[in-house]
C-alpha cells in the first residue's frame, strides 16, 4: 500500500506515526505500508497551527463556545493522552491538575454565567467554588487579585511544541529503524499542487526545489488545515468549500516572578482570556479569535488587550519578557465541527478549530480506524462514530447530536 499524508501539523504526525507503527490497522500480513508525507513548512513547523497554540486540554473551560460532543471528546482524549506521550522517546510535558476560571468584580455577571452554564450541562463533572481563602490555598498568587473562583480538577494541559518535536524525533528514528515492513519519506519544502481523486487511486502533482513531479498513491490521507480552503487551494486540489479560516494570537512571557501552576481563566465581556504555565517561568497568554484569514503580525488592540488582561490576573506580568507573539489562522467549518470525510482514494481531517490538541487523540483513532477498513476492504464498527460522525461522499453516517455517553470499549453498529 502507497499512502500519502498531505499535512505535517500535529495530525499529520500524529498519523504518519500510527501508519509507521501499524497502529490499529489489523492488516493482512502481505500489506507493508510506504508512507509519503508532503510538508509545505520545514519539519520545525513553525507556520502550522498546532505551533501557535497553549496546548489546553480544558474541555469545560472550552465548553461555552462550543457543542457538548466536542466536550466529550475532550474528556476522552484526557483519558488517551498519558499513553500516547509514554510511546515517545522525548518528554513532553503534561499535567491533568485541573484548571482555575476567575472572573474581577466588574464582570461577575459573566462569571456567574459560566458557573450555571457549567452546573446545568454537566453536572456529572465535578466543580469546586472557591472563596478567596480556598483560592488563596489553591494559587496564592491569583487568590490575592480575586475573591472567588471555580477549580476544575479533570481539566489538564500539555506542552504542543515540546510534542510537535517530540514527534518530529520519533518520526525520524522511526523511519531510520523501523520495526515493522514499513517505511516513511516525509517531504518537507514541499507545496502539493494537484489531488485528482479516483475510485482506487489518487494522483498527487507537486513541486519541491522548483521542480515539478507526480506521484499516484493507493490513498491519500488530507490534513492541511487552512491549506485546504477554497482561498489557499485552487480548484484542481480538492478544496473544501465550507472550509475557513479562523485568526488566533498568542503571547509566550518569560515571567519568572510569577508562580502559577495551573492553566488560568479570566471571565470577560469581549473573550476569554487564558494563561497557561510552560515550566521555567515561561507562560502563554492568549484568547482572541478573529474571523480573519489573516495570518500577519499581531494588531496592537489585540497586544494591549492580551496583555492589560494577563496584568490584571498577575501584577508580576508587567515586568515579564515577551519573547514571542505569534499570530496563525486555525481551520473551521461553518459549524466549527471536526469533520472526517471520504470520497474514494482519499480521505480529509480537517476543522479542528481552536479545539485541535483537545480533541486530536479522539480524531486520530477515528481515523485509524476509517483507513483500516479501507485497507483490509472490511466494515469494522468505527469507535466514535455518535461523537465524530464520518462524512462518505458528502453524507453523513449518523447525526453528530445524538447524546453522548462514557466512552470506554463497547461495540458500535456502523455500516462502512
Amino acid at each position: 500500500m502507497n499512502i500519502a499524508i498531505v499535512g505535517a501539523g500535529l495530525m499529520g504526525r500524529l498519523l504518519a506515526l500510527s501508519l509507521l507503527r501499524n497502529e490499529k490497522l489489523r492488516q493482512k500480513q502481505s500489506h507493508n505500508l510506504t508512507i509519503t508525507l508532503f510538508d509545505k513548512d520545514n519539519k520545525l513547523a513553525h507556520n502550522s497551527a498546532a505551533y501557535a497554540a497553549a496546548g489546553l486540554l480544558t474541555p469545560l473551560g472550552e465548553s461555552l463556545h462550543c457543542e457538548p460532543n466536542i466536550v466529550s471528546m475532550g474528556f476522552e482524549s484526557l483519558r488517551l493522552w498519558p499513553a500516547l506521550l509514554d510511546s515517545l522517546d522525548e518528554y513532553t510535558f503534561f499535567q491533568q491538575t485541573g484548571a482555575i476560571m476567575v472572573g474581577h468584580e466588574q464582570d461577575k455577571g459573566d462569571y456567574q454565567r459560566v458557573v450555571r452554564h457549567l452546573g446545568n450541562n454537566y453536572p456529572e463533572h465535578t466543580l469546586h467554588p472557591l472563596n478567596r481563602a480556598e483560592l488563596l490555598a489553591l494559587e496564592p498568587e491569583i487568590g490575592r487579585s480575586f475573591n472567588q473562583g471555580l477549580y476544575l480538577p479533570q481539566e489538564g494541559q500539555l506542552d504542543n511544541r515540546r510534542l510537535l518535536v517530540a514527534l518530529r524525533k520519533q518520526l525520524e528514528k522511526e523511519a531510520q529503524e523501523p520495526v515493522t515492513g514499513n517505511s516513511l519519506n516525509w517531504l518537507s519544502d514541499c507545496l502539493v499542487t494537484d489531488i485528482d481523486v479516483a475510485e482506487h487511486s489518487t494522483n498527487i502533482s507537486y513541486q519541491q526545489n522548483n521542480i515539478n513531479h507526480s506521484q499516484q498513491f493507493d490513498l491519500v490521507i488530507d490534513c492541511r488545515g487552512t491549506g485546504a480552503t477554497t482561498k489557499r487551494s485552487n480548484s484542481t486540489c480538492a478544496p473544501m468549500t465550507d472550509l475557513r479560516a479562523v485568526r488566533g494570537e498568542i503571547f509566550q512571557l518569560f515571567a519568572p516572578d510569577v508562580n502559577i501552576t495551573r492553566p488560568i481563566r479570566l471571565m470577560h465581556p469581549r473573550y476569554q482570556l487564558y494563561i497557561a504555565p510552560k515550566q521555567q517561568g515561561f507562560y502563554v497568554v492568549g484568547a482572541t479569535e478573529i474571523e480573519s484569514d489573516d495570518d500577519s503580525a499581531m494588531t496592537v488592540r489585540s497586544a494591549m488587550e492580551l496583555l492589560s488582561a494577563a496584568y490584571s490576573v498577575h501584577p508580576g506580568f508587567a515586568e515579564a519578557n515577551i519573547r514571542q507573539h505569534v499570530s496563525q489562522c486555525r481551520p473551521a467549518f461553518s459549524d466549527n465541527q471536526p469533520k472526517i470525510s471520504v470520497q474514494d482514494a482519499l480521505i480529509q481531517v480537517n476543522g479542528l478549530f481552536r479545539h485541535g490538541f483537545l480533541i486530536a487523540p479522539v480524531v486520530l483513532e477515528q481515523t485509524l480506524a476509517v483507513i483500516a477498513n479501507r485497507i483490509n476492504n472490511t466494515a469494522v464498527a468505527l469507535p466514535y462514530t455518535d461523537l465524530l460522525p464520518i462524512v462518505f461522499d458528502g453524507n453523513y453516517t449518523c447525526n453528530i447530536n445524538q447524546p453522548s455517553r462514557n466512552l470506554p470499549e463497547s461495540s458500535y453498529e456502523h455500516s462502512y
